[in-house]
């Protein structure tokens, strides 16, 4: 019985990690170092609920927001890979996952980041 009140301690812990880190991860207040340490966070905590592509597209947005925080250090090669896997995760599913991302690029007021969001885009297509 303790086995299991562990297991569920260990991943009730790891999803509150994940949604509260991966919420601050989306918001624009945070920029640069704050923000990718957000977006790291909570891509680790997740990685154990990326079970099935669906799932995959909808953390899509964690690769994306962490691939602006890139941009914001000016670390542009890291930048383009997290938005290339951003990009693969959202096509791997049906559903508004792509639409999403690019509603979320049009909105943002970073040449640098939708710049290199472009270049990322490019590659993939």
């Amino acid at each position: 019985m303790a086995i299991f009140a562990w297991a569920f301690l260990i991943f009730w812990i790891s999803g509150l990690t994940a949604a509260l880190t991966g919420a601050a991860c989306g918001k624009d207040r945070y920029e640069g170092a704050k923000k990718l340490r957000f977006c790291t966070i909570s891509l680790v905590a997740s990685r154990g609920f990326e079970l099935s592509p669906v799932q995959k597209a909808k953390g899509a947005f964690l690769h994306l927001e962490r691939g602006i925080a890139l941009a914001q250090l000016e670390r542009e090669e890291e930048a383009r890979i997290a938005f290339a896997r951003a990009i693969e995760n959202a096509r791997g599913a049906d559903g508004p996952w792509g639409e999403q991302l690019r509603e979320r690029m049009d909105r943002l007021n970073d040449p640098r980041a939708v710049a290199l969001w472009q270049d990322a885009l490019g590659t993939a297509e």
